[in-house]
């Protein structure tokens, strides 16, 4: 029997691959970001049960202001929150190479 071939990813499959996780980790950052304070900010204005108010804050409301609010300066915060989570993950991920490569 001949031995497997070990698959050897391509650099655009790679690039794409870190790209593509990098986004799911500013999703998860910005989600968590904006739910806390969303809860701090709100907190002990509600009649209801705490895990209903968490519930629909957690699930609905962060995607209704990055996709179905009319308007666009919500919309738009949404996103910059987004775009700022995305740059502190990329940071993180990548801080050991940018520090290599800018102090030579």
């Amino acid at each position: 029997m001949s031995e497997p071939i070990p698959h050897e990813r391509t650099l655009l499959l790679r690039v794409l691959g870190h790209a593509g996780m990098r986004c799911i980790e500013a999703f998860v950052l910005a989600w968590i970001v904006w739910f806390a304070a969303d809860l701090v900010l709100t907190s002990g204005e509600r009649d209801h049960s705490m895990w209903e108010y968490m519930v629909q804050n957690g699930i609905g409301e962060f995607w209704e202001h990055l996709f179905l609010v009319k308007d666009s300066a919500v919309r738009g915060g949404a996103w910059g929150l987004v775009f700022g989570c995305l740059c502190i993950v990329c940071f993180m991920r990548y801080r050991v190479q940018l520090r290599n490569l800018l102090e030579g």
